[in-house]
């Protein structure tokens, strides 16, 4: 042994100390949760941006189907139906106002009944032929 004043250090048994296990499995935890707690999030995330993407799709398909009917066919007024989408239920509903007796504005939204999931409206307008 030598007399440098760390001659302790060479008697201690080799290993760890319960503290160090301990102190080591706490940060472990905590790093497992971390990453559990991101996964949700990112499951959240995604189940969102796919019920978002089919929102945009449903309510652009409705604005197509009212822009395709005879402008002399259009009756002013709001109906409204629900749907499901993505597990979410929502409240659809068009509005056709008439503008000028050649132009009118189709108003479609998407509203969650619960008030949770996105939320998408899109205004459009179309004429009478000339």
């Amino acid at each position: 042994m030598s007399n440098d004043g760390d001659s302790w250090r060479d008697a201690r048994p080799h290993g760890f100390t319960l503290i160090e296990v301990i102190g080591a499995l706490v940060i472990l935890s905590v790093g497992i949760l971390m990453v559990m707690q991101t996964g949700s999030a990112l499951t959240w995330s995604v189940r969102h941006s796919g019920a978002r993407s089919e929102i945009v799709v449903l309510a652009s398909e409705q604005v197509d189907s009212v822009e395709a009917t005879p402008f002399d066919s259009l009756t002013p007024g709001t109906t409204r139906d629900t749907l499901n989408v993505q597990g979410w239920t929502y409240t659809r509903s068009v509005a056709v106002t008439l503008l000028t007796p050649v132009l009118a504005r189709i108003e479609v939204s998407l509203v969650p009944v619960e008030g949770q999931g996105p939320t998408h409206r899109v205004t459009s307008y179309t004429s009478a032929v000339w």
